[in-house]
């Protein structure tokens, strides 16, 4: 290349550009998704193995070539080769990158894809509209975080088998540099037809395994939609045993589960029962008055209507607290641990004000003894001595009048200016000896003590800890023990599975396998629940000496939140239990909607375990037979909690209650939705078409638009489900 400046001829000195030879590695970074995840097991044979680059140019960064019309060979591609003999990945120490090595008996011909169609097998994805007049290069250059490029490998896979995929390069010289091997000239590919022994640098790798043929639009056709069993979350109630007194015939209605089946109403309790039990209960008696402590009771009285009469005195009620505090024993260590992280220094900061309040009594003792009963002659001539004592004040000390001399060497250093007062010297004062009254107060031990001790504390524990101690201490003392309200994140619901699955959802076996279920939250199950987990957890916490303030309600969580969207992760399903309204029953300790039953769909089957990240929502109907428009964000529901019944059943809880989601009179419902994840995109062998998909494509957007999997989606409305009335066109899919 030259030119001219000025007339002269200038010479430009030759520019070399990057290609695959000086690459050695890959940014993991660049690395946003594949397809499968590593790991996986039970993946669909139907389906191409992909990875996704943040990037949108990556796969042609440092391509040597110029395109053949709308072909671009990538400088590296996605392989895919089963783990049998002959074939291994091992990390080269010396150069720290992956080796992937096939030779006999593995034939690398039979398992590589052929390099020639590498251009068909990498293309760019942009999510999102095109502005007036732009072209898709203009678009993705403007907002490169709308667009990944990918990878795809088109192998096809066998069922059952394991697979190791590697991200390799497609020139023999990217493959020479990546093996630390002298690097040639030519442009020619990385393996051919003809190499039966390969070994390949590997930029990125991960494994997983083929299951035998699972796909998942046959396991979603293997679903059947039904209506709950009879009685399912419910379980029958003895007290025979429970030592009650119990009239002859008399008999307990069922306990219902967390979850139950639609319609499901809570019977309250006999008032034979309450009656037994109201004298049975509080602290002179033995059994525990839950949530007593919040409400400011030692006991209830039979004829209570509130929530800790329901609570107390219902032994179905009383049972779920018991069964809340033996989690709460099972998992005391973890608990009382996540207490303590958050008392910081208040441990120190209480054996600070113990002491304190040992020494303000000692002193209040001494000054009764001694002094308070003196009469006033004889106080005055006690505090004598103290009239003649003077205030050692800084300011009348000798080294501050040395310094503040006139002429001193201080003074010498200080610019003449307008003379001012010297309002902050002060001399030395007596103390006066008409000031009876004041003098007594300065020999307060309580107000000094305090006054000294709150001058302390400021530097242990931090202001905003302070506040949340309770001021509930009446012994008239200026300097109480700091006490903390701990608040512990730990979902229940998941521990109560673990302890005792058969009161998550009594009757869970009896759901036969490959079913949708529409269910129900119970309020009055998760309060008792959550009561008796406070109340065993406020006794773990006292006996280890922990500052606990009485009426804080540590754990609020029942179900799972986490992972779910919409800031449901950071809402409790309870309101703290000292803010109960008395008058209340047990649903009135909820936040907002969730005081009432709230949807769930459960599933039982393979579908959620071969294919985890299946979408689970609702969608609103326009009418029995049509959806809502979707693109309305109110008008689709997503999860807020989920759970798990090992081995086989999952379950979404919904804000919506089930008198909504059916619909009727109060509207056209709502539809349950199942889907492959609609972002996820997934590619794969055309199912109708037996042509090879290079054939006659003229472009990598052509083979993608020809192998690329639509996500399925089924969707079934509500009444179907939950035992109302159907309405047409329940099922779509």
């Amino acid at each position: 290349m030259g030119g001219t400046l000025n007339g002269q001829p200038l010479t430009v000195p030759p520019v070399q550009v990057l290609g695959p030879g000086d690459v050695i590695g890959l940014d993991r970074a660049q690395v946003i998704r594949t397809d499968p995840v590593p790991g996986a097991t039970g993946f669909d044979t139907g389906q191409y193995a992909t990875v996704d680059f943040d990037s949108p140019t990556l796969p042609w960064l440092f391509t040597p070539r110029p395109p053949d019309g709308d072909r671009l060979a990538p400088w590296l591609c996605l392989i895919v080769v089963p783990q049998q003999r002959g074939v291994s990945l091992s990390v080269n120490a010396r150069l720290g990158i992956a080796e992937l090595t096939i030779s006999g008996p593995t034939d690398a011909a039979a398992v590589l894809p052929d390099l020639a169609n590498a251009w068909a097998w990498a293309h760019v994805q942009y999510a999102g509209d095109l502005d007036p007049g732009q072209t898709l290069g203009q678009a993705i250059a403007k907002y490169p975080e709308r667009s990944v490029s990918r990878l795809v490998c088109p192998t096809r896979l066998d069922a059952d088998v394991r697979y190791h995929a590697c991200v390799v390069p497609t020139f023999a010289i990217g493959r020479d540099a990546g093996l630390g091997r002298p690097l040639g000239s030519t442009l020619a590919p990385a393996w051919t037809a003809a190499d039966h022994q390969v070994t390949l640098p590997v930029y990125h790798h991960w494994e997983f395994t083929t299951g035998a043929g699972a796909r998942f639009v046959d396991l979603v056709r293997a679903l059947r939609f039904r209506t709950p069993p009879a009685g399912i979350g419910e379980r029958p109630f003895d007290v025979s045993q429970s030592g009650l007194t119990t009239p002859a015939g008399a008999t307990m209605p069922p306990l219902v589960g967390a979850l139950c089946g639609f319609g499901t109403e809570v019977d309250p309790a006999p008032q034979w029962a309450r009656q037994a039990l109201a004298p049975m209960v509080g602290a002179a008696t033995g059994l525990p008055l839950y949530g007593g402590e919040q409400a400011g009771a030692t006991a209830v009285p039979a004829n209570d209507p509130g929530w800790l009469g329901e609570l107390n005195l219902d032994p179905r009620h009383r049972a779920v607290a018991a069964l809340g505090a033996a989690v709460v024993r099972d998992r005391q260590e973890d608990l009382a641990a996540a207490a303590w992280e958050q008392a910081g220094e208040v441990s120190a900061a209480n054996e600070l004000v113990g002491s304190a309040r040992f020494g303000a009594r000692m002193a209040t003792s001494r000054l009764d003894r001694h002094i308070t009963g003196l009469a006033t002659s004889t106080l005055a001539q006690f505090v004598t001595p103290l009239q003649r004592a003077a205030a050692a004040d800084p300011e009348s000390s000798n080294a501050y009048r040395r310094i503040t001399r006139p002429r001193g060497p201080f003074a010498a250093k200080v610019q003449p200016t307008t003379l001012s007062t010297s309002d902050g010297v002060r001399a030395a004062a007596a103390a006066t000896g008409g000031e009876r009254d004041a003098l007594l107060a300065l020999l307060s031990p309580q107000t000094a003590v305090h006054d000294r001790l709150r001058r302390r504390l400021g530097a242990i524990v931090p202001e905003t800890r302070a506040a949340r101690a309770a001021a509930a201490a009446t012994d008239g003392e200026p300097v109480r023990p700091v006490l903390v309200a701990p608040t512990i994140p730990t979902a229940m619901a998941p521990e109560l599975a673990r302890v005792a699955p058969q009161f998550l959802l009594p009757g869970a076996d009896d759901i036969e396998a490959d079913s949708v279920l529409a269910l129900q939250t119970n309020p009055h199950f998760v309060a008792a629940f959550l009561a008796g987990v406070n109340a065993e957890l406020a006794s773990e916490l006292r006996w280890r000496q922990y500052p606990l303030d009485g009426t804080a309600t540590p754990i609020q969580q029942f179900w799972d939140r986490r992972g779910q969207g919409g800031g449901a992760a950071a809402s409790p399903d309870i309101e703290g239990m000292a803010s109960w309204d008395r008058a209340d029953g047990l649903a009135g300790a909820f936040r907002g909607a969730s005081a009432t039953a709230q949807v769930v769909l459960l599933i039982r089957g393979g579908l959620l375990r071969h294919f985890p990240r299946t979408a689970v929502y609702m969608i609103r109907a326009a009418d029995p037979d049509h959806l809502a428009d979707e693109r309305n964000a109110a008008n689709v529901a997503y999860p807020i909690f989920s759970g798990a019944l090992e081995p086989d059943i999952r379950f979404f809880g919904f804000p919506i209650s089930t008198t909504d989601a059916a619909g009727g009179a109060t509207g056209p419902g709502w539809f349950f939705a199942l889907s492959e994840q609609p972002t996820e995109t997934r590619f794969g062998p055309p199912p109708s078409d037996p042509r090879p998909p290079t054939q006659g494509a003229a472009s990598a957007a052509e083979v993608a638009e020809r192998t690329l999997r639509p996500p399925v989606r089924v969707i079934v409305h509500a009444s179907t489900l939950l035992a109302t009335e159907p309405v047409a066109n329940g099922e779509n899919s």
